[in-house]
């Protein structure tokens, strides 16, 4: 399974070095130059532009499609699938000056592990902004919360396949969800603060499951230390007033993160450090992230991502990265993981070919369900615009 895996990996990246581009940085949403034929192609669902037209400036079509190939050999069995990893779309519209954004995304469920194929399987983005200046911007609605390194950004600039297990017991499947925050910067500092319906369903949810809070305070070094990306982010969380509706935050009391995330030259980094108080006696979890990168050339990228989870009691931690789950939910207080990732930017992250080799090993825990070792190679194409 691994030498078919390699193979779709040459396919992908002889199909990809057939292209010229510069790579976009992580936080950038411009697409990248230097390929007309791209440009023009990624210029079509941007349907109407006129900045002097005060009332609506832009109205752009927005999708993604990722598609995966992953094989698990584990200790608790093997298992290998190509699936639509995600596909969804929607609009996203300027009014006002560009003072009030609207966006609305579906998501579908097109091919997935032992999954019925579903076309409508939820509204993910769902929201409005009203952004008054630099200094205050108000979202409402349905959106993905920030709380870490791995939830900074949309998946679509994600260099991994899957976030990390910290965020898999933190937020789980259920990413999307309704609340309302304001967000601002003043100079080098920015802060966020939400609110959030803990109980959702494929819309809005019912509000019936709990409330939870999250504060974050953030400094951009990037200038100070001339640097293309250096930001440095403190996000605290506490979900509140759990019951049997509640299917967010369901297993964090609070959460503490804090992380930097460094680009220099052709190097990244990004250390991360995050501390969370379950409920339900499963006690404390602590978690350390190192991922460090290297641009090999303008398009291509080698990183590797290792991962440390402590659990303060034995069965602390579960097996919820959405490969290893197809093998089985396996529990323990110790977990180690290395990622090994090597990224084909075709046109930035808006086109990109992507292969990884990820081994993780959770120990300790009691019960038949103690205990995790195993090896796990994907490849994958991203595409969004």
């Amino acid at each position: 399974m691994k030498i078919r895996a390699l193979a779709v990996l040459l396919v992908f990246t002889a199909a990809g070095a057939l292209r010229a581009g510069t790579p976009e940085a992580v936080v950038e949403t411009a697409a990248p130059k230097g390929d007309a034929l791209l440009d023009k192609i990624w210029s079509i669902p941007k349907l109407y532009r006129d900045d002097h037209n005060s009332v609506i400036e832009e109205f752009d079509l927005i999708g993604r499609f990722q598609e995966d190939y992953y094989n698990v050999d584990s200790n608790r069995g093997s298992t290998s699938f190509f699936e639509i990893r995600r596909f969804r779309l929607g609009v996203d519209a300027f009014f006002a000056e560009r003072h009030i954004e609207v966006e609305a995304e579906v998501d579908t469920a097109l091919r997935a592990y032992h999954s019925p194929s579903i076309f409508y399987n939820r509204m993910t983005n769902l929201w409005v902004r009203f952004q008054a200046s630099e200094e205050f911007g108000l979202r409402v609605g349905k959106f993905q919360p920030h709380v870490g390194y791995d939830r900074e950004f949309s998946n679509n600039y994600l260099k991994t396949f899957e976030r990390g297990f910290f965020d898999d017991q933190l937020i789980g499947t259920t990413d999307y969800i309704t609340g309302a925050e304001v967000s601002g910067k003043f100079g080098h500092f920015g802060y966020l603060a939400a609110v959030y319906s803990t109980d959702v369903d494929k819309e809005f949810g019912q509000f019936d499951g709990g409330q939870a809070y999250q504060a974050e305070i953030n400094y951009d070094f990037s200038k100070p230390w001339n640097a293309k990306k250096a930001l440095w982010v403190l996000d605290y969380l506490h979900a509140d007033g759990k019951n049997e509706n509640t299917n967010v935050f369901t297993n964090y009391r609070n959460v503490l993160v804090t992380y930097l995330d460094l680009e220099k030259g052709r190097f990244s980094l990004v250390p991360q450090f995050a501390y969370g108080e379950q409920v339900a006696g499963k006690g404390d979890v602590y978690s350390l992230q190192l991922m460090p990168g290297y641009m090999i050339t303008d398009k291509l990228e080698f990183f590797v991502r290792y991962q440390l989870g402590l659990a303060s009691e034995s069965n602390g931690i579960s097996t919820l990265n959405r490969q290893q789950k197809t093998v089985g939910v396996f529990t323990g207080d110790t977990y180690n993981a290395c990622y090994l990732g090597l990224n084909y930017y075709v046109y930035g992250h808006r086109l990109k070919l992507m292969f990884a080799e990820e081994y993780a090993r959770l120990s300790g825990g009691t019960g038949p369900s103690a205990g995790y070792s195993g090896w796990t190679t994907l490849v994958g194409l991203r595409l969004f615009f």
